[in-house]
């Protein structure tokens, strides 16, 4: 038990006064009052306040909400004392708060040296050095700042791209016009944070019939007046008002200020609404829906985005608007949404459109995936590549089996999204499996290194095993680095390994173990590429969840497979394959057809960390092994060969995808 005296300051008086809210750092052990001084000093020229504590209990913890903006360690840098104080306190990997540590002048110890310690000091302090780490520890504040704010990004692109998705399927669900309108404004609204919107529908002829000069109020919306239920009224297409001039010139109107719109421009804006309901309109994004043919059949309105709460004010019944201008980023995502808007409002072109959306959300879910697994990037496009090219060969030979996955253009869509999305399971599977280097992870190798750091100068002894063909001491952690690297381990490396196994390290003090923990020797040790068991099969598992994700979209009568053919792509016809074992006949067509498009294309992209690429003519003898053993069929293959399919892709530095037609 390490001894260090802390002040606790749920208990003592000094620590629950006003300032304690303010930030501040920590001073760990007895510092000297001049050193003391200038470290406060320092401090409060970056609005810091400076605590001292002298006692660690090992239960001790701070609240989430009250943590330290850094650790001064005045304490002697004795390996016990780092590592209690690493144990008790939150520093060390993954935490954010740094950590500074007192050493004595003359070498540091490498054993500090390799740990996450922010920065070394002597004693006495001098006014630069205290200024040097007060500075540190308000950058790396300000990179904690920074990493939340991408981190807020990141979610607010997963949710907009979620949101693309609910818009998709309601499209395929939804055939009530109004019902669909309230929905897009609703999800424009939150994923902009607009406080209130509305939307206007061009108006025609007839039903059918070309479009008139004039548009109709449809929906609106509003977060702080409840506006009931609207009548709807007709707007002119022209200049003078904002939505007519959108709509005329088919050009979005991104105002900050309503109230300062120069007078320049032909619109302006009619603030009769906010008087009547005691409103204030700040700022304004307003975007013409346009169908295909790049006509305006509507217009998208949003009105305030939220930049802090929107109040009334009981005295004057009136709003205090803290709004803020819309982005272009707000914009763009907006566009993208009022473009399935026209659709709804243009139902002659429902199913086309459709299709053009739901092949963007194909390509946004294909673009997650090759974000995460960056070993495999473009992986599942380039499959889709040899599938639409293999249904091209079927179309142009009246000769082959295969006819049935050509007997319509739903069917071939079918197979292609199924193509497409084939591999969307690995969503759900962990990014450091997909991206795994080698067969320890950084993390692991690091804690081996800093193990055998600590036992090489030990004795150590080799158990049952000591004959030459155990590398010495001083050669183990160059051979365990190239084990640890190489994507096959042969026979004689695997015995080098299996003797090191039952190798223990014993201290002077009585202390001993094993040189190797049962998790690295089960790692170091699998003989082909850098998996274990546990690991392959939780990137198998994306066969599964591909199929239980896919299942979950309310997919039409005509797609209604794509879940089946796509989770299939790794069964094989003697039942070895996964995930469910199945044998011949109970493989589709199509998932055979992609299981040898999925081969083909893994074997010959560029290397990847457990194997280096393969030839075509090597990958084509694979194929041809394959079939003949029972695992593919032999059929496909061979037109796959006949065909000449493989040569969809060329240059060995880039592939590049020929042009598909969906």
């Amino acid at each position: 038990m390490i001894s260090i005296t802390v002040y606790n300051f749920f208990c003592v008086g000094r620590w629950l006064t006003k300032n304690f809210m303010k930030p501040y750092i920590v001073i760990l052990g007895k510092i000297r009052t001049e050193d003391y001084e200038i470290l406060c000093k320092a401090a409060s020229m970056a609005d810091l306040v400076v605590r001292e504590m002298n006692k660690i209990d090992p239960g001790f913890h701070f609240p989430e909400e009250q943590l330290p903006r850094g650790f001064i360690s005045c304490l002697e840098a004795e390996k016990k004392t780092i590592v209690y104080l690493f144990g008790v306190l939150p520093v060390g990997t993954g935490e954010k708060i740094p950590f500074f540590q007192n050493v004595p002048p003359g070498d540091i110890d490498p054993f500090l040296l390799n740990l996450p310690i922010q920065g070394f000091f002597e004693f006495p302090l001098t006014m630069a050095i205290a200024c040097s780490i007060i500075q540190t520890i308000g950058r790396n504040r300000a990179l904690i700042a920074q990493n939340e704010n991408l981190t807020d990004e990141i979610i607010r692109y997963r949710n907009q791209k979620r949101r693309l998705i609910e818009i998709g399927t309601a499209l395929t669900r939804e055939s009530d016009l109004g019902d669909l309108l309230k929905l897009i404004l609703a999800i424009c609204r939150e994923m902009v944070d607009a406080d209130a919107g509305s939307i206007y529908v061009r108006n025609r002829v007839k039903p059918g019939g070309a479009y008139t000069d004039s548009l109709t109020f449809k929906v609106s919306q509003n977060d702080s007046v409840n506006v009931g239920v609207m009548n709807e009224f007709v707007l002119l297409i022209n200049e003078s008002s904002i939505a007519g001039y959108v709509a005329k010139t088919a050009m979005s109107l991104n105002i900050d200020d309503v109230d300062h719109i120069d007078n320049r421009f032909p619109w302006h804006f009619n603030g009769d609404w906010d008087k009547k309901v005691g409103y204030k309109t700040r700022s304004m994004l307003t975007l013409p829906l346009k169908n295909i043919s790049g006509e305006v059949v509507g217009v998208l309105q949003l009105i305030n985005k939220k930049h802090k709460s929107i109040k009334r004010d009981g005295d004057s019944d009136s709003f205090i608007q803290e709004a803020s201008a819309f982005t272009l980023s707000d914009e763009e995502f907006v566009q993208s949404i009022a473009s399935q808007a026209a659709v709804s409002i243009e139902r002659a072109h429902y199913h086309e459109c459709i299709k053009v959306l739901f092949e963007g959300f194909l390509e946004s879910s294909i673009a997650a995936i090759d974000e995460r697994d960056t070993v495999t990037s473009g992986h599942s496009t380039r499959v889709l590549g040899y599938v639409s090219a293999f249904i091209d060969a079927v179309k142009n030979d009246d000769k082959n089996r295969f006819r049935t996955i050509v007997e319509s253009q739903n069917r071939i869509t079918q197979f292609q999204y199924a193509a497409l999305l084939h591999d969307i399971g690995k969503i759900g599977v962990p990014e450091a499996l997909l991206n795994k280097q080698t067969r320890l992870n950084t993390c692991e190798w690091k804690n081996l290194e800093m193990r055998f750091g600590f036992i090489l100068p030990e004795k150590v002894r080799c158990g049952e095993h000591n004959d030459a063909t155990v590398p010495a001491e001083e050669n183990l952690l160059p051979f365990l680095s190239s084990v640890n690297k190489s994507g096959y381990l042969d026979d004689q490396n695997f015995e080098k390994l299996l003797k090191l196994r039952d190798r223990s390290y014993h201290f002077a003090d009585g202390t001993s173990g094993t040189l190797l923990t049962e998790q690295e020797w089960e790692k170091l040790s699998v003989r082909k590429g850098n998996l274990t068991e546990s690991e392959r099969d939780a990137i198998n598992s994306h066969a599964s969840s591909t199929y239980r994700i896919l299942s979950k979209i309310p997919w039409t009568k005509d797609l209604e497979e794509i879940p089946r053919i796509a989770a299939q792509h790794h069964e094989r016809l003697d039942g070895s394959g996964y995930p469910d074992g199945l044998k011949k006949n109970e493989i589709c067509i199509e998932s055979r057809i992609l299981a040898i498009a999925d081969i083909f294309e893994s074997l010959i992209s560029k290397d990847r960390p457990y194997k280096p690429k393969v030839s075509v003519p090597d990958a084509l003898e694979i194929l041809r092994a394959e079939a003949q053993a029972g695992k593919l069929d032999s059929e496909v293959v061979s037109f796959f060969i006949e065909k000449r399919i493989y040569e969809l892709f060329f240059d060995d530095q880039t592939l590049h995808l020929k042009h598909v037609s969906m």
